[in-house]
């Protein structure tokens, strides 16, 4: 009796684990494989020279740039919830740290940048949103080394590295948020929100790692 009993149950169905859940299990060697990248490796390193973190900055502009402003032209379809005006700062950053590191205007204008970014979908929006969100979270550190270690601080080139100021942890938490309780409500596909974030840290790591 027990055996038809049990055989006889109802199934429930399984729920789907969150979508930042996700994402963070099925692009981690793609984060592990930027953690290994050359460039961003030595930016923690106890002998990092200034023309390395330059180096640095100027490819990060260079993929910043384009891609913040396709997330901009996207902005009227993404939730108001993200709040892209607060989040979408780091061009402006990356320039004003080029120039207080001795680039001159025509030099910052001459220096390459990705091809434009595919953000043609809100899918491949938050995708690549999760990629920049995520990298601000480790910015208080980097800081505190580039302040030991070069003697720079936000006002004079490492404005990037801590973009959101204070308010890093909450916009973090509002963003995956906003991810798991758009996934729950199938306000999008999430499947296509991870593999656009796989794409987004393919790019950045090969971008970083070719110049």
């Amino acid at each position: 009796m027990m055996s038809i009993a049990l055989a006889e149950a109802p199934a429930f169905p399984t729920l789907a684990p969150p979508l930042t859940l996700r994402l963070r299990q099925e692009t981690r060697d793609l984060h592990d494989r930027i953690e290994a990248n050359a460039r961003f490796a030595r930016l923690m390193a106890p002998d990092l020279t200034i023309a390395e973190y330059r180096l640095l900055v100027a490819r990060l502009h260079g993929h910043h740039a384009p891609l913040e402003a396709a997330l901009d032209a996207m902005a009227h379809r993404l939730p108001a919830c993200l709040s892209l005006h607060r989040r979408l700062n780091r061009r402006a950053a990356l320039m004003a740290d080029l120039r207080a590191l001795g680039f001159p205007p025509a030099e910052i204008a001459a220096l390459p940048r990705c091809e434009p970014h595919a953000v043609r979908s809100v899918e491949q929006a938050l995708g690549a949103l999760y990629v920049l969100e995520g990298s601000t979270l480790g910015g208080q550190l980097i800081a505190r080394h580039l302040h030991a270690t070069l003697g720079i601080d936000a006002t004079s080139g490492a404005a990037h590295v801590v973009p959101h100021g204070a308010e890093t942890g909450t916009l973090w938490r509002d963003f995956r948020l906003a991810l798991d309780e758009g996934a729950a409500a199938a306000q999008f596909d999430p499947d296509a929100v991870v593999a656009a974030a796989r794409r987004a840290f393919d790019a950045l790591d090969r971008w970083v790692a070719a110049g």
